[in-house]
């Protein structure tokens, strides 16, 4: 099984679920990514806002912080908005359909 693209899809939606609070800079959903997926590398978190932001479901910009240096922030777009209902569609059928067969999932909510 590849692992990897299973996980790069959970990646997706989980940064474009970040994003949609508020406008977060690089750095900060690198590290909120990272917190729950210690396994990610930072160049890997990286890639995926890279490809997020080419592909139109994420804009990025250049901000201040007084004092600081620059910070690209993100923000997800109505294309994020939509691939992120897709993707949490999908996953709780993902689930629904595990829990089916006997395998459960438990979930532990850190908000």
């Amino acid at each position: 099984m590849d692992k990897g693209q299973m996980k790069k899809g959970v990646l997706e939606m989980c940064i474009l679920h970040i994003c949609t609070g508020t406008d977060m800079y690089g750095y900060e959903i690198m590290k909120r990514v990272t917190e729950a997926f210690p396994e990610i590398s930072e160049s890997t978190v990286y890639a995926v806002l890279r490809r997020l932001s080419t592909d139109g479901s994420t804009e990025s910009y250049m901000g201040t912080v007084s004092g600081g240096p620059q910070r690209k922030y993100y923000c997800i777009t109505p294309k994020g908005r939509e691939e992120l209902a897709a993707m949490t569609e999908m996953w709780k059928s993902t689930v629904a359909a595990v829990g089916k067969i006997g395998i459960k999932v438990s979930y532990t909510n850190n908000q």
